[in-house]
């Protein structure tokens, strides 16, 4: 028997593994103690039955009269080829959209994609950054210059969760948690759902959703008023101050909790607790970026880490590392000058590694407005079941000439393909990848454990087959993996026979920099902005504020009494990741079936028992669902999985202009308004 030394790709963290392989085929894992995370949680162990799977694609798929038939990797990129030729000819580039999912997160896949993108012409390329994670990082880079990370160690004095799960979601993180609070450190926990580090916190806070601003600012009117900042931060590394201080005057706790439910003693209590505990750590979860508000409430958020003195310190928050010095892969000067979709968000683009916002799509595709959209090369998305207005997407979708799906199973994005192209799964492929988006300066090989089932191949070998069938071979000159990957790090220095020994990864950098002493933030001013120059140039409000979500009881009172409970979608369960991993026996043993979360007192009032089939219902459409009475949610609040095909939770939501965030463009998916009732 022979172990691989490798890495897991199933979640964020990316533990090490120890990879058992005989014949040729995996056995088990087990972790790998030398990486930083060697969690090998529930996910980690069904890698066998991910990789065997006998869901998997193995071979081309082409539809032939609204049938499947396989085909040869020939005469697959050979259609592709021609088609996005044909396609580039009438309609021109920019008529071509390139999207990776979260497939390919830290994977050489995307920059390989980006790169075809960019000599094929087209200035249309998104990600599921759309939707996750990149409303953050806009948020902190308006702010400090870059995205934040929370370190968790054994020096937090206060750990804080806000609208973060990170039991279900990240397991490494909740064992820092849990092991900071062993050394001494309090934890706050802000959530409108009882989660299981909730129930050992100092203080829950159950906010309604979508009003995390307001909660921030009166935790900061807290803090000024109280003298709690670190008043020689304050003063030489930021700017903005006297200004903030005077408009979260108006957010005083009586009327914070007028608007969070959150008790103004609680507050109180919290903004103490997390200002005099230092160092302390906030992790922000997708919950954030999923708001109309959202923007502004991370803006709040990282405000209370700075004034607090609490950036860039150890056990505080940090700034990324540098990043790993890569050649260049863009060619820009080949892209169509024409307008990409997605410039109403500008800011989007800039702090989101350049890419576009996808959320205008849709309308686009629909409306041919500004130009048509007639062709969709996915890489590793599943947009039928992530993307919210579910409905939408699939008449959008039918009106393309083209729709290329690359995958490692038949998702419902798949089944509307012309062509579906089967890509290698992490275990059967060389990748390089870097932690740097987890605060970590770590760089290392996921190494190869077995070989492709089937004809299923790498995916940037897929990429590049299609560009070089389009007369594109000179951009695409790598012959193996093994040479990309020699000239991709020949700026670092780094070696592949290197990366190959150093199992557990080589670690380029300081673990927490504390550059900005010397370089200041990467902000115009150079300092902490509390007063944003970039968003006060763009006509947004330069100061945090607080926005009602587009549709609650306040701002849509008609509607909320024909709808009147908040959906959260969107809730995390170990065993799956978004629509990943739900055909996999050991992951439908833990959670066989998609469920929505509702308060006893409420149930009771719709005459709904725990276990009865009920239908959840808004504006945009409704979805069948077994009830989980659960004391865990809040009386006027209800919470559904998703990534489920048979329930498929973005039927009930909307990415409408209105109910999306002005400077991110990402929609509010965690506070629509709903009704529940007994099938």
């Amino acid at each position: 028997m022979n172990i691989v030394k490798a890495t897991c790709e199933m979640c964020h963290p990316r533990c090490g593994l120890n990879v058992h392989v005989e014949d040729g085929r995996i056995l088990k894992v087990e972790p790998m103690t030398e990486h930083p995370f060697h969690n090998n949680c529930v996910k980690a162990r069904a890698i066998p039955e991910l990789v065997y799977s006998p869901e998997r694609l193995t071979n081309p798929l082409k539809k032939v009269s609204g049938k499947f038939e396989e085909v040869t990797w020939d005469e697959a990129f050979d259609f592709v080829a021609q088609k996005l030729t044909d396609i580039k000819d009438r309609y021109g580039a920019k008529s071509i959209v390139m999207h990776t999912g979260r497939a390919y997160v830290g994977s050489i896949t995307s920059p390989i994609l980006r790169r075809f993108a960019d000599v094929l012409g087209t200035p249309n390329f998104t990600s599921g950054g759309s939707f996750c994670h990149l409303a953050r990082t806009i948020g902190f880079s308006l702010t400090v210059g870059d995205h934040v990370c929370p370190n968790f160690d054994s020096s937090t004095r206060c750990a804080v969760l806000w609208g973060d799960n990170p039991t279900e979601s990240n397991p490494v993180q909740a064992k820092s948690i849990k092991a900071a609070q062993a050394a001494g450190s309090k934890l706050i926990v802000i959530d409108p759902r009882v989660i299981p580090l909730a129930k050992g916190a100092d203080i829950h806070a159950r906010i309604r959703p979508g009003t995390d601003c307001a909660l921030a600012l009166s935790m900061l009117h807290v803090i000024i008023k109280e003298e709690l900042f670190d008043r020689e931060f304050v003063e030489q590394r930021t700017v903005g101050f006297d200004e903030l201080a005077k408009h979260v005057e108006g957010y005083p706790p009586e009327k914070a909790e007028e608007i969070t439910w959150v008790p103004s003693d609680m507050i109180r209590d919290m903004a103490r607790m997390y200002a005099t505990n230092k160092p302390a750590s906030i992790s922000l979860g997708i919950s954030m970026d999923h708001s109309a508000n959202g923007i502004q409430a991370i803006r709040a958020i990282t405000s209370l880490m700075a004034v607090t003195g609490n950036i860039s310190v150890p056990g505080g928050n940090i700034l990324l590392p540098p990043r790993m010095p890569f050649p260049k892969l863009r060619v820009e000067e080949k892209v169509d000058k024409d307008v990409p979709i997605g410039i109403d968000y500008p800011l989007f683009t800039r702090f989101g590694r350049q890419e576009q916002q996808a959320t205008p799509l849709l309308d686009v595709m629909l409306t041919e407005k500004p130009y048509p959209i007639k062709a969709l090369l996915n890489f590793g998305g599943n947009l039928a079941l992530t993307w919210p207005d579910a409905n939408k997407i699939r008449k959008a979708f039918e009106k393309l000439d083209l729709l290329v799906d690359c995958d490692i199973f038949l998702t419902d994005t798949a089944r509307m393909a012309d062509v579906v192209l089967p890509g290698a799964t992490f275990m059967e492929k060389e990748d390089l990848r870097d932690y740097r988006n987890l605060g970590l300066p770590l760089f290392l090989m996921q190494n190869k454990a077995t070989e492709p089932v089937g004809s299923s191949m790498e995916d940037w070998k897929i990429v590049a087959g299609i560009a070089r069938r389009m007369g594109y071979g000179d951009y695409f000159p790598w012959e193996s993996t093994e040479e990309l990957f020699g000239y991709l790090l020949k700026p670092s220095g780094l070696t592949l026979d290197e990366l190959r020994q150093k199992h557990e990864g080589i670690y380029y950098g300081e673990k927490v920099s504390r550059r900005y002493l010397e370089e200041g933030f990467n902000t115009p001013s150079k300092k902490v902005e509390l007063y944003s120059s970039l968003l006060e140039e763009h006509g947004y409000d330069p100061l945090p504020t607080y926005h009602e979500p587009p549709e609650s009881p306040v701002s849509t009172p008609a509607l909320a009494r024909e709808y009147p409970l908040i959906l959260v979608t969107g809730v995390r369960v170990l065993p799956y990741q978004h629509s990943q991993y739900h055909t996999l026996p050991s992951m439908r043993k833990m959670v066989p079936e998609p469920y929505v979360e509702i308060h006893p007192q409420t149930a009771a009032s719709l005459g709904i028992n725990h276990g009865d089939m009920t239908t959840v219902e808004t504006p945009k459409g409704s979805i069948r669902l077994k009830a989980n009475v659960t004391s865990d949610i809040l009386p006027d609040v209800v919470a559904v999985l998703h990534g489920w095909g048979e329930a498929n939770a973005n039927l009930l939501t909307s990415m409408d202009k209105e109910n999306c965030d002005p400077v991110s463009g990402y929609p509010g998916l965690r506070q629509t308004l709903c009704r529940v009732a007994k099938c």
